[in-house]
């Protein structure tokens, strides 16, 4: 019997699987639920003897599943029961307790024609894992006799179980959901789980004659087997579903000879009788027997008249100064003087290079007028003149060298009129080279004396 019902949860955990392909509103979701739980009458045989009922105690389960969307789900889900079962056979000197944890693969069914409510079955296989305290102790009968030995455990003065064991285990569900929000359910579930037989070994020991002289023999290995173990439980808890509700598919729609659209094409309005339609020149429909409208006449740029602009003859342009094209000199954009083109930026750099081991170059006094026409005509913020040598020479001489030249050039335009306080100086010698050649290299781009002018405002202002 047990391997049939073991069957059919099999079946209904596999039934789920031909629909995966039609899931709308699929997505994760966990779960945790509370309550009680009693485990149903247990019968022992073998060196312990006896039956025990169950008491009722907290339950708890937690569990995370995947909803296909068409009403089925698949959950794996771990519940934990420990339950005091009191005596064993009802005799004095006994007790037991039995912990039961299992894992198990449930294939869940949602009803889901009754509104917020959401009642559901399933079925699952799975492993429990239970864990056997189980005592019996040698009844004392008030006489000099001595003790006699439990029922629960013949032969023995005393006897001790506290082992765990691990078997294969089948479940049914039945419960009731209630949609608090499209991701948050209430969940109320009863379980009926099925744990089978367990074998259990423990210790005893023998009661040596004469009975009840009160001498103990030696340990003893004892076996028993523990049948129709199983729990039912009724707990509550939430159940809430990852990722946003599937939008309810869109209705079908059609369209109409009018373009309007409609979900019934009978009921699309009655199309008017056909009209024919002749193409004009320029391209617009005129019915049949109406006149196109007249071609116009179009002036070309050196009078001539054609009817089509794509047909005038191809006007000659110039280019002007800044890459731009005109159709005459006239048309382009008055070019800038040099002036305007010194304070046309916020920041310029002017470059000024130098020959081999010299202070100076031929073109230093044409980047000092630059700089000094704007200083004269510009909004100048401040100028800063930075030396550099190339890697050719010592370090400290290339130093030296960069500074005297940046020095060289603010003292020229100091000479000239620019005010000092707009001006710094600073040399850099061989640290930051234009081009990276390497040490004892002369390169007559890295001898150079930079000179960044910032303006305060752009435009000549004198």
């Amino acid at each position: 019997m047990k391997l049939q019902l073991l069957t059919a949860a099999a079946s209904v955990a596999l039934l789920a699987i031909p629909t995966l392909a039609s899931a709308n509103d699929a997505g994760w979701y966990v779960r945790g639920n509370v309550g009680y739980g009693v485990v149903t009458d247990t019968d022992f045989t073998g060196d312990l003897v006896g039956d025990v009922e169950g008491e009722g105690n907290v339950a708890g389960s937690l569990g995370v599943g995947y909803e296909f969307g068409n009403n089925w789900r698949m959950e794996l889900d771990a519940t934990q029961l420990w339950n005091d079962m009191g005596a064993i056979t009802q005799a004095g000197q006994t007790s037991s307790d039995m912990r039961i944890t299992t894992g198990m693969l449930n294939a869940i069914y949602d009803f889901s024609d009754f509104g917020s409510w959401e009642p559901y079955i399933g079925a699952g296989i799975g492993v429990a894992r239970v864990g056997l305290s189980a005592f019996a102790h040698s009844q004392p009968t008030g006489t000099i006799a001595g003790p006699l030995n439990s029922p629960a455990c013949p032969g023995y003065n005393q006897c001790a179980f506290t082992k765990n064991g691990s078997t294969f285990a089948w479940n049914f569900l039945a419960g009731l959901g209630y949609k608090i929000t499209d991701n948050l359910t209430w969940d109320t579930q009863y379980r009926y789980l099925d744990i089978g037989e367990l074998d259990f070994q423990g210790t005893g020991r023998d009661l040596l004659p004469p009975v009840g002289a009160g001498v103990f023999g030696a340990s003893n290995r004892l076996d028993t087997v523990a049948s129709g173990a199983g729990s039912h439980s009724i707990m509550t808890g939430l159940r809430y579903k990852f990722g946003a509700k599937a939008p309810a598919p869109a209705p079908t729609t059609y369209t109409c000879w009018d373009g309007s659209s409609v979900l019934d094409l009978s009921t699309c309005p009655a199309q008017p009788p056909k009209i024919v339609y002749t193409t004009c020149w320029d391209g617009s429909e005129v019915e049949s027997g109406t006149a196109c409208p007249a071609k116009p006449v179009v002036q070309c740029w050196d009078g001539s008249t054609v009817e089509n602009a794509a047909s005038c003859p191809t006007r000659p342009t110039i280019t002007c100064w800044d890459g731009t094209i005109a159709y005459e000199q006239a048309s382009c954009p008055r070019q800038p003087t040099r002036i305007e083109q010194l304070c046309a930026n916020e920041y310029r750099q002017e470059i000024i290079y130098y020959e081999f081991n010299k202070p100076q170059s031929a073109e230093t006094q044409q980047k000092i007028q630059n700089i000094l026409d704007t200083a004269q005509n510009c909004s100048v913020g401040n100028i800063n003149v930075v030396g550099h040598t190339d890697s050719s020479g010592s370090a400290a001489y290339n130093m030296a060298l960069s500074k005297r030249r940046a020095a060289d050039v603010r003292k020229e335009l100091i000479r000239q009129g620019v005010p000092g306080s707009l001006i710094t100086s600073e040399g850099k010698g061989e640290t930051q080279l234009f081009i990276d050649t390497g040490d004892g290299v002369k390169e007559s781009l890295n001898r150079r004396t930079e000179v960044l002018i910032r303006l305060n405002s752009t435009g000549v202002v004198n």
